[in-house]
């Protein structure tokens, strides 16, 4: 975590838009940043009357928008020729770098937006989507569906809970992980499925 939780709440106690603004804008590009403790904070802050429930929630879900949209065209103008640059060290060849690509457009709709209702995993969402060139139109479209449904579930959360707001907060946040570590596999495995298989594949005896 890029800052602490006591760093992350005070800087939201004290400058509150500002501070939402910049922390998921930066979460949504790619730092980590854990917006399940920035959101359900938020909604507490609403709830003791603090921030304007309206401005709150428009405040956070334009700054993930917003921070969507630049962590793909890092993905998109940039992390490609690194990742090409790199993955290559591991076995990926530019073949499979074609498939890829041809897995985000047929998948990528799905991957765009319910990454974006997933713990740790939603900040690089963008610069997967980016990297493999998915259309930017149907990127923002569906990357914004569940930033809005995301959003809103850990703001009403924080907010219905009020002074239990850390009870979500804990909740997801130790979950992410897992869920980070497991995508994390998944991709790896669908990646270098066939280099992991030639390696578990017996090999001949010589005769």
């Amino acid at each position: 975590m890029i800052f602490g939780l006591d760093q992350i709440l005070t800087l939201i106690e004290s400058q509150s838009y500002v501070a939402i603004f910049v922390l998921m804008f930066l979460e949504s590009v790619i730092l980590p940043i854990p917006s399940e403790v920035v959101l359900p904070f938020t909604g507490f802050l609403i709830a003791i009357g603090k921030i304007n429930p309206y401005l709150g929630f428009a405040d956070a879900v334009t700054a993930s928008i917003l921070g969507s949209i630049v962590g793909f065209l890092l993905g998109y103008f940039l992390g490609i020729d690194v990742f090409l640059k790199y993955s290559k060290k591991f076995g990926f060849k530019d073949l499979e770098y074609e498939k890829g690509i041809r897995w985000i457009k047929k998948y990528g709709n799905y991957f765009a937006f319910f990454t974006k209702l997933l713990p740790a995993i939603r900040s690089i969402a963008g610069i997967i989507c980016g990297a493999f060139k998915m259309d930017i139109k149907k990127f923002i479209a569906y990357s914004s569906a569940g930033v809005l449904i995301w959003s809103g579930f850990l703001v009403y959360t924080g907010y219905y809970l009020s002074s239990n707001w850390e009870s979500i907060a804990n909740i997801f946040e130790t979950a992410g992980v897992y869920i980070a570590v497991l995508f994390v596999l998944f991709f790896l495995v669908y990646i270098f499925r066939k280099n992991i298989a030639s390696v578990l594949k017996p090999k001949k005896a010589r005769r």
